[in-house]
């Protein structure tokens, strides 16, 4: 009776553990299909990945050589792409009783493209990613992390083409499943650093709350950025460039159930615009473009403060988030307040309270 019930036994783990090498074997090839096929019903967009890996002992999959592009149109680049995305589940929250899963990507990429034609344009619109995000992992995420990647700016149709990137991009999303406080509300924290075309470092914090779209405060700033690095941008979409120069900005803004209050910073220092040489002569620049582009470094000079050679102004933005107010007339006056007043720097100004008036 030993011998035969020790047999039995016996068989039994093999079965269980044939059954568990099969599924194994099996799961990636089931997780590959299944992800594709979520992937290619997103609305205006449509995605693919290469492999799906399991690892069961960390309560892990990853999902590699992600891409995600726009169906319509003529596209040389996709509209996201990773490497590799790993979503494992967090054994300290399931300790506590909790699933929650924290996600890391790997090299993400994100092809924001300006065109004059709707189909050629890649802005995200018409995508069904909130559907998409649910049905890849359909529990709750707890922590985002973003390793070495990349946000570009592209016009390939503009003349000249443009292509302004941020990279070298790491952040992390935190606290996104954070219990509400006495006041009813989520604290969630964004922390993000990057570098603006390869050279000047950009940092944004942000707390939000994960669960409201309408509430959360951001703090932005730039170091400076070299203006040069800038003139196919503002070649296509202000028809100048610049010879020298560099450029700062800080901004906070800040969204109270739906109620938008903030400003943008920019400061400009030592800006040269004009280069008869390099205009007239090598890039054959006619005699409207050099007017537009001497009253451009004129109006530059005019705003520049003599002490600091920084031109710089405070644009002020009130409102809804659906439709934000921005004044040109007190930009400019902040502009001359810099230049013959006050001499702005590059620190926060801090959000002052609205008035009720």
């Amino acid at each position: 009776m030993k011998a035969e019930r020790l047999k039995n036994t016996i068989t039994f783990l093999v079965m269980i553990l044939s059954i568990l090498i099969i599924l194994r074997l099996y799961l990636p090839y089931w997780a590959l299909y299944t992800v594709n096929q979520k992937l290619s019903d997103m609305g205006d967009y449509s995605g693919h990945i290469e492999n799906v890996d399991i690892d069961l002992y960390r309560g892990a999959y990853q999902l590699q050589e992600l891409s995600v592009s726009k169906i319509k149109g003529t596209h040389k680049v996709p509209f996201i792409r990773a490497d590799n995305i790993d979503i494992a589940l967090s054994w300290r929250a399931l300790f506590k009783g909790e699933i929650l899963a924290d996600i890391a990507l790997n090299s993400p990429q994100v092809n924001f493209v300006d065109s004059d034609k709707a189909d050629n344009a890649q802005s995200g619109k018409g995508g069904d990613w909130q559907g998409v995000v649910e049905g890849l992992i359909p529990i709750t995420i707890s922590k985002i992390s973003l390793n070495n990647g990349s946000i570009a700016f592209r016009n390939f149709e503009s003349e000249p083409p443009v292509n302004v990137q941020l990279t070298e991009l790491n952040a992390e999303v935190s606290n996104l499943t954070n219990i509400a406080g006495q006041d009813g509300k989520r604290v969630a924290s964004l922390n993000l650093d990057a570098k603006l075309l390869n050279s000047a470092s950009l940092e944004m914090n942000a707390e939000f709350d994960p669960f409201v779209s309408n509430d959360f405060n951001i703090a932005l700033k730039t170091e400076s950025v070299s203006l040069p690095l800038l003139n196919d941008f503002a070649q296509a979409y202000a028809g100048f460039d610049f010879r020298a120069g560099t450029g700062e900005v800080v901004s906070e803004l800040k969204a109270a159930d739906g109620e938008l209050n903030g400003y943008v910073k920019p400061l400009f220092k030592k800006v040269d615009i004009l280069d008869w040489q390099q205009d007239a002569v090598e890039d054959g620049d006619g005699l409207f473009q050099l007017s537009w582009e001497g009253l451009s470094g004129g109006l530059t000079s005019l705003f520049t403060n003599s002490d600091t050679d920084k031109a710089a102004t405070i644009i002020e933005i009130t409102g809804s988030l659906n439709d934000p107010k921005v004044s040109a007339f007190d930009a400019v006056l902040e502009a001359l307040k810099n230049a013959f007043i006050e001499a702005f720097d590059n620190k926060f100004e801090g959000l002052k309270p609205k008035s009720d008036g």
